[in-house]
């Protein structure tokens, strides 16, 4: 009888080691578009939240657990600007994810190389169709 009883304890523990194997194989990873932050240049190295009129805008996020193929995509709007539409979307852009990138950044300037109007403006960042984050900021 003593042989029946560890060769039940043995299956139990190889079941045991079976389940705990598999659920660490899975590890799947929530994409994240994450730490969303307005900064002075390319680099992203220094955040603000106010612009001068004659500046490009940039919008910075880190990316984690994204498929090849995911599209992050920038909106931005003129919220409350001098001479614009309240709320006026001004520009669409859109990054489509390669494997082993941790980050992604947007670049916005004016098409003409004017000044941008004083007032507030926003960028809302999507993942797949679905919004995940916003940054206002100002031009002074």
């Amino acid at each position: 009888m003593k042989i029946g009883k560890y060769s039940v304890l043995l299956a139990c523990v190889a079941i045991a080691a079976a389940v705990l194997a598999c659920s660490s194989l899975s590890t799947t990873t929530t994409p994240a578009v994450s730490n969303i932050r307005m900064t002075t240049d390319e680099t992203g190295k220094t955040p603000t939240s106010s612009y001068s009129p004659n500046a490009p805008f940039y919008v910075f996020a880190d990316l984690s657990g994204l498929a090849k193929g995911s599209v992050v995509q920038a909106k931005w709007f003129a919220v409350s600007a001098e001479g614009v539409d309240p709320n006026s979307e001004i520009n669409t852009s859109q990054y489509t994810y390669e494997e082993g990138v941790s980050y992604v950044y947007f670049q916005l300037t004016t098409s003409d190389g004017g000044d941008w109007p004083t007032g507030s403006y926003r960028v809302d960042l999507y993942l797949d169709g679905s919004k995940v984050g916003e940054q206002a900021f100002t031009v002074q």
